[in-house]
């Protein structure tokens, strides 16, 4: 581990860093700018990601591809999470780029404010864990399939629509943000 880490035994400052970033587990790795302002809360799943450190310091991306190492963001806070057939190879990055613009747009509007974005953003494929996600949120198989989930709320929200454009994706994140939309449970 060749970056400074907290000694486990000093408990005063873990504590007060566990206060000041919200950190509620370990191993947690934050990576922040010269300044002290957080460049990435996931710097673990980052390093296990990019071994070799070519995107550090891992600013974040404004929309993910969701993978088994990344899904623990989902219990971050509320998350869209486009579900593509990702068995056509280009369905996943035509849907990152589909709802990238409205997430950046998002993102630098919370920004401005000194606030943090209140979603992230996902495209989730095919596989094993994104079955799993499917299975534990009650989702059907469509695919495309736009939705909000909300684990710490235990609310999801569902845009089930024949095809998913970049208007359909602006007005449910706007309509969620404006708290217009019913939650379903999970």
């Amino acid at each position: 581990m060749p970056w400074l880490a907290v000694p486990y035994a000093d408990e005063a400052r873990r504590s007060r860093l566990n206060r000041l970033y919200g950190i509620q587990g370990i191993p947690t790795l934050i990576v922040l700018d010269s300044k002290g302002d957080v460049i990435t809360r996931q710097g673990r799943v980052e390093v296990l990601n990019d071994i070799e450190c070519r995107e550090f310091p891992w600013h974040p991306k404004p929309v993910l591809e969701l993978t088994d190492s990344n899904a623990v963001q989902l219990n971050e806070g509320p998350c869209l999470v486009l579900f593509v057939d990702s068995e056509d190879d280009g369905e996943s990055e035509a849907a990152k780029q589909l709802i990238q613009p409205i997430a950046e747009k998002i993102i630098a509007k919370y920004k401005a404010k000194e606030e943090e974005a209140p979603l992230l953003f996902f495209v989730a494929g095919e596989d094993d864990m994104t079955d799993s996600l499917r299975d534990y949120t009650n989702l059907p198989e469509a695919a495309p399939l736009l939705t909000i989930l909300d684990m710490s709320a235990r609310a999801k929200y569902v845009m089930d629509v024949e095809e998913i454009t970049p208007e359909i994706v602006e007005a449910f994140v706007s309509d969620f943000l404006a708290d217009k939309l019913k939650p379903e449970p999970i």
